[in-house]
């Protein structure tokens, strides 16, 4: 089975029309909800990772976590990143202590470096921790896929709500033998715009 990621982006939307006059000569107000999704494969992929090393002076973490990130940002661009595909999210020194004689007692210095990474290709995420594990950024979390287009894809999936909310408001005013003869209001409706989903489809 090949495993692929989904990105479900989902719009709904509410509608307040106006039909035609009733009995009373009063015009109805007939309100709707629409909703509509769309699915699109993620063309983008991010991952954060993260260097750990510890050292007797700050001078010397600082040197060695120099070389990592040097080696790391090198291989990346071989891999075909540019530097605005990598961005430093954290970067700390701080000491560490030995408690093996019961007080603490500076034994050296601890350094962070952490790196937010966006591919361009999903297919190359694995390349890429191949890379950054290689060259000392062991720690690797955070692996988020998404879509290039997700605001056109998103203003696609709410044009699609309106219309459904639109053909709702029209069959219950045909229902009640009136017709639509405007929109007094839409609004919105506030909730997560997107998710991911994983699926299985059989092996190409």
């Amino acid at each position: 089975m090949k495993q692929w990621i989904a990105m479900l982006l989902a719009a709904a939307m509410l509608l307040t029309m106006t039909a035609g006059a009733m009995a009373d000569g009063d015009e109805a107000e007939i309100t709707a909800q629409g909703s509509a999704q769309i699915t699109a494969e993620p063309d983008v992929v991010s991952v954060t990772a993260n260097a750990s090393v510890q050292a007797a002076t700050v001078s010397e973490a600082q040197t060695q976590m120099s070389a990592i990130i040097a080696a790391v940002t090198d291989g990346l661009k071989a891999l075909g990143l540019t530097e605005e595909d990598f961005v430093t999210t954290n970067y700390t020194y701080y000491p560490a202590y030995d408690y093996s004689t019961g007080n603490g007692v500076i034994n050296g210095y601890q350094a962070n470096h952490t790196l937010r990474i966006t591919c361009r290709d999903t297919k190359a995420l694995d390349a890429v921790i191949t890379t950054i594990t290689e060259n000392g950024m062991t720690e690797i979390y955070d692996v988020s896929y998404d879509v290039s287009t997700r605001a056109q894809l998103y203003r696609d999936a709410l044009a699609l709500a309106i219309t459904a909310a639109e053909e709702k408001a029209a069959k219950m005013a045909a229902a009640g033998g009136l017709t639509i003869t405007g929109i007094e209001q839409i609004t919105e409706n506030a909730h997560p715009a997107a998710r991911s989903t994983r699926a299985s489809a059989p092996a190409a």
